[in-house]
């Protein structure tokens, strides 16, 4: 079996993307970028957790500050949450259903224009062009077939984080109520671990399924036609064929997504966070967005999957 070799698949993506988006066309880019946008609609957020200034003031929590009078007002507190918990539980419950519903529902309809734009930026990059419409119709059963295994992934993996912080809220207000007899915390320590385990494994699965589907389950469904159940076991057969170009590919697109944030941040720094808005910033880092596209498509091409190839003469 022939070697498959990432680096020069890389090499022709980037061929591609300089093909493709030089000279630079505004109009051209700005579409792009839109497109761009709508394919990492609910996939790019991240936690923006607040960074601590040294010396900042911590109050109460602050060195020798914090001591037992402090522990105890917790403590209390929790108790009194977990008092008012006990005296409500079918208002909460109502809340938490409802909640969850309505969370449901709004990542239904973020993943489902997320699939609906992974397909026309795959589409686009694949054949040079910077259309809306077409491929909007053009795609919508591929992209109506990866919404579906696209979402029960995303509800799945909320499902197991509400079950998780559940298990710790609960061990909580026992431990705070004297319903559980821990000392030191020694037991809170021994429950914990196992959570701790399953999210140190489900985190990394979780990334790689996504990335799979992006990444090539989507263009396999475009080369092939088939829905995404079906190209995701074809997607199997070829990672068993070809398991070292996959882990390279892997280990590559972290440190580009490594190189990308970097550019990214600078860049909007030094044009006063204005590169940062929405579509704006796809538009402006174009390149980067356009190239990481191209990549796997090329690497399925060494593989037999050749999804540009469909178009020979791109239009411009």
């Amino acid at each position: 079996m022939d070697s498959i070799s990432v680096v020069d698949a890389a090499r022709e993506a980037a061929q591609h993307t300089r093909r493709h988006l030089l000279p630079v066309s505004p109009l051209k880019w700005l579409i792009l970028g839109f497109l761009a946008f709508l394919d990492q609609c609910g996939r790019s957020l991240t936690g923006g957790g607040a960074q601590g200034r040294p010396g900042a003031d911590l109050g109460p929590w602050q060195g020798s500050h914090f001591g037992r009078r402090d522990i105890h007002d917790v403590a209390d507190a929790v108790g009194r949450a977990s008092a008012w918990l006990s005296d409500h539980v079918l208002v909460v419950t109502l809340a938490v259903v409802a909640g969850t519903l309505v969370i449901a529902a709004l990542l239904a309809l973020v993943l489902w224009i997320n699939a609906r734009g992974t397909f026309m930026y795959l589409d686009a990059v694949a054949s040079g062009r910077a259309d809306i419409a077409r491929p909007w119709h053009e795609h919508a059963g591929a992209a109506g077939s990866y919404f579906g295994w696209r979402y029960a992934l995303s509800l799945g993996t909320f499902v197991l984080f509400l079950l998780l912080i559940g298990i710790v809220v609960a061990g909580v207000l026992g431990l705070v109520n004297g319903r559980f007899d821990v000392s030191a915390g020694g037991l809170t320590l021994l429950a914990l671990a196992p959570i701790a385990m399953v999210l140190l494994l489900a985190v990394p699965l979780l990334l790689l399924a996504h990335v799979a589907l992006r990444d090539f389950v989507a263009p396999l469904q475009m080369i092939t036609g088939l829905g995404c159940g079906s190209a995701a076991r074809l997607l199997e057969t070829l990672v068993t064929q070809h398991p070292g170009a996959f882990l390279v590919y892997l280990l590559l697109k972290l440190l580009l997504a490594v190189v990308t944030g970097i550019v990214v941040l600078v860049g909007g720094c030094l044009t006063c966070c204005i590169a940062f808005l929405p579509v704006v910033k796809q538009t402006v880092f174009q390149p980067l967005y356009y190239f990481e596209r191209a990549w796997p498509l090329f690497l399925l091409r060494r593989m037999g999957h050749d999804l540009p190839g469909r178009w020979a003469t791109p239009a411009p």
